[in-house]
């Protein structure tokens, strides 16, 4: 065995070999002296790691963990906006061709629809700088739609679905950054919540082509309806102003039920919400995703009012002010 005091320095700052360790322990239990020694050693070694230590920067852990959150919102839209688009895809790949004709929820034919999924695609892509096909500069989508049908007139579906792919993979390339703000139907919008829009239209159109089929509709993840809710309710206030309901001083409260769901309270007149609400509309967070993409009719949504049904009415026809489907 090594002198045990010639190893006193390594126990000290934990550096012993594992093979050591049973060997120096029986000799600090038989020798007191020893002990006392390797005692003073490691509280001298832990002096110094506390003197060598300095204070973080004042708000050093906010914005640690500031950037921490941001990343993972970063990574649940693209998540989000990858999963919809996907799964549009696949609903678009299993289209059998006879049923290309048939008329979809927006009045658009199927193969029409899948144009019109390529126009929205593509106008955000302009809009943040990176057009797709230079000489389609329209802005308006039923004009951008048109224009793109008589674009592809003569080809394939494959072609259509081929366009739609190369813009879907140019937004997942770029890095996604939630300050950088788009121009975005009426708006201006962060890059984040421009590309919950986008899947939220992914969605809604899958949905349209699944019914054209006579398949059943399918809701997104908790995870998933939760960003597309909560995006809803941050910006309904807007909608109010931008369809012209907007009522100053009132405040609303939006309850959505289920999983992925949550509150917020509505400004309806721009500003600060009031702490007291004028009118509470309680929905499931499905319903009012698919009243969000118009696909339910105001009248239609069930839910249930508590205070001024006129309040609500407004609340829930701006519901729909950013859907372009």
């Amino acid at each position: 065995m090594n002198d045990p005091t010639e190893l006193l320095g390594a126990y000290a700052l934990d550096a012993c070999e594992p093979e050591e360790l049973p060997e120096i322990d029986a000799a600090l239990a038989q020798d007191p002296e020893l002990r006392r020694n390797a005692d003073q050693l490691r509280a001298a070694a832990a002096r110094l790691g506390t003197d060598a230590a300095t204070e973080p920067p004042a708000g050093l852990r906010a914005r640690v963990l500031g950037a921490a959150r941001q990343r993972r919102a970063r990574e649940l839209v693209l998540e989000l906006y990858a999963t919809l688009t996907d799964t549009l895809l696949d609903v678009i790949d299993a289209l059998p061709a006879a049923m290309l004709s048939a008329t979809t929820a927006n009045g658009l034919s199927v193969r029409d629809l899948v144009v019109h999924c390529g126009a929205q695609e593509s106008l955000l892509a302009q809009l943040h700088g990176n057009p797709t096909i230079p000489e389609l500069t329209v802005t308006d989508i039923d004009a951008r739609t048109r224009e793109l049908i008589a674009h592809f007139a003569a080809e394939s579906l494959d072609d259509v679905v081929a366009f739609l792919r190369h813009v879907n993979r140019n937004w997942a390339a770029n890095p996604l950054n939630r300050d950088t703000l788009v121009p975005c139907v009426g708006a201006e919008l962060s890059r984040h919540d421009a590309l919950v829009i986008r899947a939220f239209e992914s969605w809604i159109h899958a949905d349209d082509l699944r019914r054209a089929r006579g398949l059943p509709t399918v809701a997104p993840s908790p995870a998933h309806l939760a960003l597309m809710s909560d995006l809803s309710g941050r910006t309904t206030g807007f909608g109010l102003v931008m369809t012209g309901r907007s009522r100053p001083g009132h405040t609303a409260r939006l309850v959505l039920t289920g999983e992925g769901g949550g509150e917020w309270l509505v400004a309806m007149g721009g500003g600060e919400p009031n702490a007291v609400p004028d009118v509470t509309v309680t929905a499931h967070v499905v319903d009012w995703c698919r009243r969000v993409g118009e696909r339910i009719a105001p009248d239609a949504l069930p839910c249930r009012i508590d205070g001024d049904h006129a309040l609500a009415a407004d609340l829930i026809q701006a519901a729909s002010a950013f859907a372009t489907l």
